[in-house]
């Protein structure tokens, strides 16, 4: 991706891991995409699968030393419709994600005579995971949805316009490393993550266009990204953010890994309504986050091979659509709530129960943050649901009060 923030030099400089030791613990894949040092021989035939990063995986010391705080931008993020070129595929999603229930369920690198699953189907056929067991039921329903042209072109569910709104600004997600020791191993570190309406000036960029990823303009550290109001535990803005809401303030780095987990029932959502598409408003009943955390030649930082990965209720999805304004006067609402109920394939509490009905979907997403500038907080109205696109009231962001709170781009 053109706006990769100097990813590649972050790749070739990279002074913070051993490539070594991202080489999964039992033989198989080549690491990345949800494969690492949590990966390994399963429980399902002796398959290798793809794993999940635990808390219990927490290493054991790292030094005292601090780097300081490190903000970050999404530079890119894949959903499940497009292959690591970004270019369409049906089968991306495969790819994307950990083996969340550690059971592996028909995976085409996992044959078995028979399903195994970690609870009770709600439908025929049962639903598969994709490569190495990952659980990423989610990023097919992204393909399904995003391939309609009345469902994905209407609600504005588009993979590379979403790519084009990040590299241009119009919303992202700031993320907070702090209390990093800056060694492949740290055994307590803090992830805080921000909602961000975007940059204060948007890049002038035709979305649109087949070929925006050759512009060469995305956003740099030098354009400061608003907050929004509501993300912060005290009404501060930029550069030198206060504890975000959404944190976990007992994460850790192991391999090069950052691995945290997000309180449950977080929100995860990009606010903001001017975006050529639409950010679907994503709740998980559980969740984890990794990136590999690399630092530049030049003193930069980034985070490659994330992963955002959990579990989201039948319901939390449901509201996602009415978010966006996709409900029942929609003809084809029925349809989507039927695909999505007859392919929930784990349980929100995160246990094994095959005697008990699935009552949530796998989610696996994939991304990738670059260094970038926290700026001024900005309110954003809530999205209402059954609205197109979710805009209740003006649908933008309203002036705050004094100091930190203002209007940084004018909406």
């Amino acid at each position: 991706m053109a706006g990769a923030l100097a990813g590649a030099g972050a790749l070739a400089y990279c002074n913070v891991y051993d490539p070594s030791l991202l080489v999964a613990a039992d033989a198989g894949p080549e690491a990345g995409g949800g494969i690492g040092w949590w990966s390994g021989t399963g429980s399902t035939d002796n398959c290798f699968s793809a794993g999940v990063p635990t808390t219990a995986d927490r290493p054991e010391g790292g030094g005292p030393a601090d780097v300081g705080a490190i903000y970050l931008a999404i530079t890119s993020m894949r959903l499940g419709s497009q292959d690591t070129s970004f270019k369409p595929s049906d089968t991306a999603w495969r790819d994307i994600g950990f083996d969340l229930d550690g059971v592996c369920t028909q995976s085409p690198t996992c044959p078995t005579d028979s399903p195994v699953v970690s609870c009770k189907p709600t439908g025929v056929p049962v639903p598969v995971d994709g490569d190495y067991c990952r659980d990423n039921t989610f990023g097919e329903l992204e393909v399904k949805a995003s391939s309609i042209p009345d469902v994905g072109g209407k609600y504005g569910l588009n993979d590379d316009a979403f790519n084009c709104a990040l590299c241009v600004g119009d919303y992202n997600f700031i993320i907070k490393v702090t209390g990093y020791n800056g060694q492949v191993d740290d055994e307590q570190v803090r992830l805080d993550l921000y909602p961000s309406p975007g940059v204060e000036q948007p890049i002038p960029l035709d979305c649109t266009s087949s070929t925006w990823r050759q512009a060469e303009t995305c956003f740099t550290t030098s354009m400061p990204f608003t907050v929004q109001d509501t993300a912060v535990a005290t009404p501060q803005g930029g550069p030198d953010l206060p504890d975000a809401v959404i944190n976990d303030p007992n994460a850790y780095v192991r391999g090069g890994y950052v691995v945290a987990q997000l309180p449950p029932d977080t929100l995860f959502w990009f606010p903001g309504y001017n975006a050529p598409a639409t950010a679907f408003p994503l709740a998980f009943a559980q969740a984890v986050v990794t990136g590999r955390i690399t630092k530049a030649q030049d003193g930069t930082w980034s985070l490659v091979d994330g992963t955002i990965a959990g579990r989201a209720t039948e319901q939390q999805i449901l509201q996602g659509f009415r978010l966006i304004g996709f409900c029942e006067s929609d003809p084809n609402y029925p349809i989507m709530q039927n695909y999505l109920h007859t392919n929930l394939d784990i349980l929100a509490s995160g246990t094994d129960d095959p005697k008990t009905t699935c009552d949530s979907i796998s989610v696996g997403i994939g991304f990738s943050a670059g260094q970038a500038t926290a700026g001024n907080l900005v309110h954003v109205n809530p999205p209402v649901p059954c609205t197109l696109g979710g805009r209740g009231g003006d649908g933008g962001a309203d002036a705050g009060g004094d100091g930190a709170i203002a209007d940084a781009r004018g909406q």
